[in-house]
């Protein structure tokens, strides 16, 4: 064979970088098809570099490369068809080959030649026996299909469907074909995945506004050849997201990985230049070990998200997979999956927490609360699957459940003679709802309540702004005569000015503030000058989390108007409410 020939059969390897295992890995099920086929004991597909034969995929065959002095398959590529030889022994070019002479001592060949697109000839898949034997048309057939077959897979990893524009590198489709093709070649082996962010979506959405699309695929390609030059020779490198980029490696130990994640992010996080503006790429990664043949790619991919998430909370560099969180988010899910089923289904229901006046501790209101008895899962707290329902669309029906619910059993106790308000929570995505108040007042007046007979918390945070959409549905509630309440007033935002734009009525101190009273004079003046500040400003005051005797005395001191607590009563039942609010006979 010509140099040149073989510079170009060189070159379209290279192109279709075709002599990794992750290729050959792709091709063992096309070379056990072929045994299968021909009931042939050997079957590989060979590649034909300028001094070598590599064996990228076999079946009963120890040896992954030899001395191309020895190749067969060298004959097969300068063939436009399939080359077969019945009986090796007799023919005086392979006579000789190793193959033949010594174990495992084979006979038959055939090769179909792979040639590319280019019409290069690469190599050839072919199968081999022990016996001479002969091959009929339709065999050849056959042989010259499954290498069309070959070819055609190799030709796809290097396509752009399989391949991210922006950066060239294999995509995601391709990290999930290519998993799966490791594990079914090396079943049980351990190694490590790694998933790293080079560029946090908010920043990159930002930088994209700036500079346009163009500097920013330019930052993220460059990116992903950081990644490919560092990891050249140790792993195969995917683009399996906007900025983020995959690759699964073998190494002894967690520490081991552990270090090389870290001169990853040294690498990456070297300055680029994006249209002439230094750009310093941000660095998260999540690591999961990963067993081939046990774990999936899709398995894989959601871990390496799992542990990547999990730094990115945590303004970590990397983290690794946590089972406990996985659980946690699959728990959450199966959570927003059951609630619909379980409001028709009744498995929630409501329970109600006294508010005491603090001058005689007798009740006078009471927060309504929503509890959830989960049929397989049991009870499940309001902490835990709220937060669940407020990420997804589910809040608004549960919010509409636990109003019709509360306003109905508070009409029931009116008739009954009951004198109570109740105290409703509503989420900041309740709020910003448009319509919100009125339809709130609709369904108290359809129950023949009084507007002020119903309170509305609200939890402090940015999103409290008069002139905002929750700001005017704020204003209409209260216009109606519906009470505001500011509940968790203390845990952490410290804007007062929603105080005096929007029309609270009242101010629910939160447990934090009230823990500490008992014991630290400091904690105590705190709430006495949060309390007297309140009173000044026109607000009512409630304390809430209240848990001992001492507390309560306490907050009775310093003038807090109500007091709520396990110290007076834990959330109970509407018939236990109403037997605490009934009068007591002399």
């Amino acid at each position: 064979m010509s140099p040149t020939r073989s510079e170009e059969r060189m070159s379209t390897l290279g192109s279709l970088n075709a002599l990794n295992d992750v290729a050959g890995a792709s091709l063992d099920r096309l070379t056990e098809l072929a045994t299968h086929t021909f009931r042939a004991p050997v079957a590989f597909v060979s590649l034909v570099e300028v001094d070598r034969q590599r064996l990228i995929a076999r079946k009963g065959l120890p040896m992954s490369e030899m001395n191309i002095r020895d190749s067969i398959c060298a004959h097969t590529i300068g063939s436009a068809e399939v080359m077969v030889v019945p009986d090796l022994q007799r023919d005086p070019r392979f006579a000789s080959n190793p193959l033949v002479t010594g174990a495992p001592h084979l006979k038959f060949y055939a090769g179909a030649p792979l040639i590319a697109q280019n019409g290069t000839a690469i190599g050839a898949l072919c199968v081999m026996d022990k016996q001479a034997r002969e091959f009929s048309e339709a065999e050849r057939r056959q042989l010259e299909t499954l290498g069309m077959a070959v070819m055609n897979e190799l030709e796809l990893r290097a396509l752009t469907g399989r391949r991210e524009p922006v950066s060239g590198l294999p995509n995601r489709h391709q990290f999930s074909i290519d998993f799966n093709a490791w594990s079914a070649r090396s079943p049980a082996r351990t190694c490590f995945a790694v998933l790293v962010d080079v560029l946090d979506l908010p920043r990159a959405n930002e930088a994209g506004q700036v500079l346009g699309m163009a500097p920013l695929e330019a930052l993220i390609k460059r990116a992903g050849v950081r990644v490919k030059v560092a990891l050249d020779g140790l792993a195969e490198v995917y683009h399996v997201g906007v900025t983020r980029f995959a690759f699964v490696v073998e190494l002894p130990s967690r520490e081991a990985i552990e270090r090389l994640v870290e001169e990853l992010r040294v690498r990456l996080t070297r300055p680029m230049m994006a249209a002439e503006v230094p750009m310093s790429p941000l660095f998260h990664a999540g690591i999961c070990e990963a067993e081939l043949g046990r774990d999936n790619a899709d398995d894989v991919i959601r871990k390496m998200l799992i542990g990547l998430h999990s730094a990115i909370a945590a303004h970590e560099s990397f983290n690794w997979y946590s089972a406990q969180r996985d659980e946690g988010l699959r728990r959450g899910y199966r959570l927003a999956a059951d609630a619909r089923h379980g409001l028709l289904q009744d498995e929630f229901h409501l329970v109600y927490q006294p508010r005491f006046r603090s001058s005689n501790l007798q009740p006078v209101s009471a927060e309504v609360l929503i509890r959830w008895n989960h049929p397989q899962l049991g009870p499940v707290s309001p902490a835990e699957f709220i937060p669940v329902f407020e990420r997804t669309a589910l809040m608004e029906g549960v919010t509409e459940w636990v109003i019709d619910h509360a306003l109905a059993q508070l009409a029931q106790w009116k008739r009954a003679g009951l004198a109570l308000s109740l105290s409703i929570n509503l989420s900041a995505r309740d709020v910003a709802r448009e319509g919100m108040a009125d339809e709130l007042v609709r369904k108290i007046h359809a129950q023949e309540l009084d507007c002020q007979d119903v309170e509305v918390e609200i939890t402090e945070g940015e999103w409290l702004r008069v002139n905002s959409l929750p700001g005017e549905q704020l204003k209409r509630m209260a216009s109606s005569g519906i009470r505001l309440a500011v509940d968790d007033f203390g845990s952490g935002y410290s804007n007062f000015g929603y105080l005096t734009e929007l029309p609270i009525h009242t101010l629910k101190l939160d447990k934090s503030l009230i823990d500490d009273i008992s014991e630290d004079q400091r904690a105590l003046l705190k709430v006495q000058a949060i309390v007297g500040l309140a009173h000044d400003l026109g607000y009512s005051t409630v304390a809430e989390g209240a848990e001992t005797s001492d507390q309560v005395a306490k907050l009775q001191a310093v003038g807090c108007d109500e007091i709520q607590g396990f110290a007076l009563s834990k959330p109970i039942s509407a018939i236990e409410l109403a037997e605490l609010l009934a009068p007591k006979g002399g």
